[in-house]
């Protein structure tokens, strides 16, 4: 078993070093301001994303198609508050936006969608999700399909309440056009372990429309099998045939190499996902292995966890990887990278390397 493991980290490291010899991408914003994670284009060309001081969260929008932000606004803020997991999306032809977030207040959970109607310049109160809950949920995405808004979440009280106390699941509700109920149609269960008892802590869903009524969600998730007594975190995808209301069996993205001396898996985690070109999806995630083992802890505080940032994209089908390329390795703490198509096949990425500073990158 430890030759096995030996070999193992001996070509997981061949395969690291390949990849850490990549050139990265070109930076064009090195620091300052920008959306996070969520980018979209405004009516009038301006990009525009969100990102949370934890008491507010802010507007940032860029004429200079993401070399440089400015300040738009706020959509909400408060004392009492605090505001994470923040995105965009944009009613097509329209200066309607819409904004999903996670709100934590006196130890309790809700996600809020909120609207802007003359192109992010100001922000009124749409409708919640699911709100006040004891466990946690949060990461909403939203994406429109056939006409209808859709809200994609990590959700522990679905996964408790179906017999996995600990679990975490990608859950999904889904409104009859872009305004209304969101409880006229059933919830659905994107991503979860088939079996009830196999640990599940999936995350940080992104959803691409495919075309057809196929869709792609990506998540964060935990090894199904432990290695070195460790669940490190990997990256898988779920498709859907039929616009959302039902998914299939979920497959490996991405999952790292074990390292030699620990056993324990090296990290993937945080992605997200589009489709570039009308041709292959891509998925930005973070991960932490080029550093030296042991590998970081998949639950350990993302301030102190090692990362760099890679991407991998489809090839032949929406079911086979490519192997990855290197986005930014040359530090150590950065979150939350975010994928955005300025035009077709020309692609930036936004990554959080927090204190107020996202660096903006293309390849």
């Amino acid at each position: 078993m430890k030759q096995s493991l030996a070999l193992l980290g001996l070509v997981g490291a061949v395969l690291a070093a390949s990849s850490a010899a990549r050139a990265d991408f070109n930076t064009i914003q090195a620091s300052g301001p920008a959306g996070i994670r969520s980018i979209t284009r405004r009516a009038n060309g301006h990009l525009i994303g969100l990102r949370s001081s934890g008491a507010e969260l802010e507007v940032w929008s860029s004429s200079t198609n993401g070399a440089g932000w400015y300040r738009l606004g706020t959509v909400a803020s408060s004392s009492t508050v605090q505001y994470g997991d923040p995105m965009v999306c944009r009613k097509p032809n329209t200066s309607t936006i819409y904004c999903a977030f996670r709100e934590f207040v006196n130890g309790l959970y809700t996600i809020t969608i909120c609207r802007s109607d003359n192109d992010g310049v100001g922000w009124v109160y749409d409708s919640n999700i699911v709100v006040g809950q004891n466990k946690f949920v949060g990461a909403p995405w939203l994406v429109i399909i056939n006409g209808n808004l859709q809200c994609y979440y990590d959700s522990e009280p679905d996964a408790q309440a179906a017999g996995s106390p600990g679990g975490q699941w990608i859950v999904m509700r889904e409104r009859v056009g872009l305004t209304g109920s969101w409880t006229t149609k059933a919830k659905v269960t994107v991503a979860r372990e088939p079996n009830i008892n196999t640990p599940c802590r999936e995350g940080m869903a992104s959803v691409v429309d495919l075309g057809g009524g196929r869709m792609m969600c990506v998540t964060e998730g935990i090894e199904a099998v432990a290695s070195g007594g460790a669940r490190a975190n990997v990256v898988r995808s779920v498709q859907s045939f039929d616009s959302g209301r039902t998914w299939g069996s979920r497959q490996i993205v991405y999952q790292s190499f074990i390292h030699s001396g620990s056993g324990k898996r090296f990290n993937a985690y945080c992605p997200q996902a589009i489709r570039v070109g009308n041709g292959p999806v891509w998925v930005t995630f973070c991960t932490d292995e080029n550093f030296p083992g042991p590998p970081d802890p998949s639950n350990m505080n993302v301030l102190q966890r090692r990362s760099h940032i890679k991407y991998v994209r489809t090839l032949q089908t929406f079911e086979s990887w490519s192997g990855t390329t290197n986005i930014w390795t040359q530090s150590s703490q950065n979150y939350a990278p975010g994928l955005y198509e300025r035009a077709s096949n020309d692609v930036i990425v936004v990554i959080d390397q927090f204190f107020g500073n996202q660096r903006v990158m293309v390849p």
